[in-house]
């Protein structure tokens, strides 16, 4: 299949086919592009674009000040004019820097063989200090400079623990590859302090491992859901982030990468002094990577507005995405001349420790 994605100004995502579950899926995987879609004009049943629109520049960069682990960076172009095949992605002598008042800070250039820039990740020896503005720079051969400035937020307050419980559960279907429907579900109460003016992502990490598998004593992000809470939010993959999941292949179990799901959550959406968050991680399911935890890391990051509402809209555009009558939705970021995000983020992590570590007997702490 092809697929054109285009951009506006203010880019408009709009979904016009029955396969809106393809569709929610291909827009994840084509997030660093970002923000671009799939519009009004139909080619064929299946393809949609408009052809008279200009080429942009298209980045997704969010960098976490607190932690090393955030940190990457997306190039694309939005849509793709009618070049030869070889040619008709490239990124033809683009180069890109961050730089702050006191210079450049890192920098990068590649020739007209790279079709794009998937994730690079900034080097953990590059230093972002809080307060500091700071500059991003990117431009390409034939197209116009797209250029952000930032601040970062100041950081949220410490995320607190109040109970683990720790629970046999039997699934209605199986989760993973084999007809396994007794697993193991682990139930996280937390809570932090709230700034109104704030918004928040939260993500969860675990260090553990698998038996059936070389990955013991591994750590990577792990999938969750909010089971009880004081605050509505929403869930959206987090760019640069991936999530290892079992696959299967034929009879046989595999590795695959998928996005890694944050909790968006807006500050003035919080009653009282304090989020209340309810987590459960299931495990032990033949679908995630652990059969057992060592720890589980909760992270609290505090984001800029823009990329609040960058992941809200992108939220908003998977729900309806299905619905050929449903509104456009309109995709605003900070990237002045092109289209997407860039933002620095502050975080604080608590990271909960099991001993022994939690297999199979049910526990309560």
């Amino acid at each position: 299949m092809n697929i054109n994605l285009i951009n506006t100004s203010t880019t408009i995502l709009k979904a016009a086919s029955k396969k809106g579950g393809y569709y929610k899926k291909v827009l994840y995987y084509l997030i660093p592009v970002s923000f671009l879609i799939i519009v009004f004009q139909c080619e064929s049943p299946e393809v949609f674009y408009r052809p008279d629109l200009p080429e942009k520049l298209c980045s997704i960069g969010i960098i976490d000040l607190d932690d090393t682990t955030l940190r990457h960076i997306s190039f694309e172009k939005s849509f793709q004019s009618e070049y030869p095949v070889e040619l008709n992605d490239s990124l033809r002598d683009f180069s890109f820097l961050i730089s702050s008042s006191n210079g450049e800070l890192f920098s990068y250039h590649c020739d007209s063989t790279v079709k794009r820039i998937n994730d690079l990740k900034i080097p953990d020896n590059i230093t972002f200090n809080p307060g500091e503005k700071y500059y991003l720079y990117a431009k390409e051969r034939d197209m116009e400079e797209i250029t952000a400035e930032v601040i970062a937020p100041e950081p949220p307050a410490e995320p607190r623990l109040i109970s683990t419980t720790v629970q046999n559960t039997t699934l209605s279907k199986p989760a993973g590859c084999f007809d396994k429907l007794n697993v193991r579900t682990v139930l996280i109460k937390t809570s932090f302090e709230k700034n109104e003016d704030f918004y928040y992502a939260i993500i969860l990490k675990g260090w553990g491992g698998s038996l059936s598998s070389c990955f013991w004593g591994w750590p990577g992000f792990t999938d969750f859901t909010v089971v009880h809470g004081n605050t509505p939010g929403f869930f959206s993959a987090v760019k640069g982030l991936v999530t290892y999941h079992y696959s299967c292949d034929n009879i046989q179990r595999s590795c695959k990468k998928n996005p890694t799901y944050a909790y968006f959550i807006e500050g003035k959406n919080i009653p009282g002094p304090e989020c209340l968050l309810t987590l459960a991680i299931q495990y032990n399911d033949d679908l995630s990577m652990f059969d057992s935890f060592k720890a589980i890391g909760i992270k609290v990051i505090s984001i800029p507005r823009e990329l609040y509402l960058f992941e809200k809209r992108l939220y908003t555009y998977g729900k309806i995405s299905g619905d050929p009558f449903a509104e456009p939705i309109y995709i605003n970021g900070n990237i002045k001349g092109g289209n997407g995000i860039f933002a620095l983020c502050r975080s604080k992590e608590l990271i909960i420790t099991f001993s022994p570590m939690i297999f199979q007997s049910s526990s309560t702490r």
